[in-house]
């Protein structure tokens, strides 16, 4: 039976709300859950079960897992590793520009747990980077696309994203844009290890710098000090949330200016 728009984009919105309740749901049982282990239980277990419920909507569907990214090598290993170095240098740009052009220092945590911050931390953002690319960019992204294209599959998943971290402007100015980037480099590279990868490293810097204690510690955090500097803290966060759409709007529409491309010589070669 060939499926409707409709019908396509309702399934597509299904899975993505069935996750939303899941979230919820186990969220609240976090309490249950030892601070340190939170993140991987919570994020582990919600990865399988997505996975578990992709593969039951892809029985009666055209797309395949091979389609959506979730077919794992060791080659797929060894790209979300490159990928996770490369997510750690990228971010590693936004906070030397708040330490070069703002009024930040960084300063050491008084007897920092370095099995948190280092390892147990690194296990929760594999768990929560791979729980939140299966979601949003696995078969949601994937199915929306067969509905309403490329471009508006990338942005309506992007937003989605977005209020999926809280139903705030924050949101769509970051995690929302950062998410057109995980989309492209899904897209980009025909799977999920290296925007998983990218994920991780980003927010693994962060977790680094205390940024992430609603799930572990960190070995440095920031503070504000006295005397001039070239820009306020306000000011770069602006910019860099501006570079950031920028770069993400750039991505998008050089990959579709790719497929348009590759599209337009298959045409001519047939």
């Amino acid at each position: 039976m060939v499926e409707t728009k409709l019908r396509i984009v309702i399934k597509a919105f299904s899975i993505w709300l069935i996750f939303q309740g899941l979230f919820f749901t186990f969220g609240a049982l976090g309490g249950v859950v030892p601070k340190w282990a939170l993140a991987i239980v919570f994020g582990g277990f919600l990865s399988t079960l997505m996975l578990y419920i992709t593969s039951l909507y892809l029985k009666n569907d055209i797309l395949t897992k091979t389609e959506l990214g979730l077919s794992f090598s060791i080659s797929s290993l060894k790209r979300g590793t490159l990928s996770f170095i490369i997510g750690i240098v990228f971010f590693a740009f936004f906070y030397l520009c708040y330490f070069g052009l703002t009024p930040i220092i960084v300063l050491h945590v008084e007897q920092p747990d370095f099995v948190n911050s280092i390892i147990i931390s690194l296990f929760s953002f594999i768990a929560l980077g791979a729980m939140e690319e299966i979601v949003f960019r696995g078969y949601f992204m994937r199915k929306l696309d067969t509905a309403i294209g490329i471009r508006a599959s990338i942005y309506v998943t992007s937003i989605a994203f977005g209020l999926y971290h809280g139903f705030v402007f924050d949101s769509i100015t970051g995690p929302a844009v950062w998410g057109l980037v995980y989309a492209v480099l899904a897209y980009w590279t025909k799977g999920l290890a290296i925007p998983i990868g990218f994920h991780i490293g980003v927010n693994y810097l962060q977790a680094l710098f205390s940024q992430k204690e609603k799930w572990v510690s960190g070995i440095w955090y920031f503070d504000l000090q006295e005397g001039a500097a070239i820009f306020t803290v306000e000011q770069v966060s602006i910019g860099l949330k501006l570079f950031m759409l920028l770069l993400g709007i750039a991505l998008v529409e050089y990959y579709l200016r790719k497929v348009r491309h590759a599209t337009i010589k298959t045409t001519q070669l047939a």
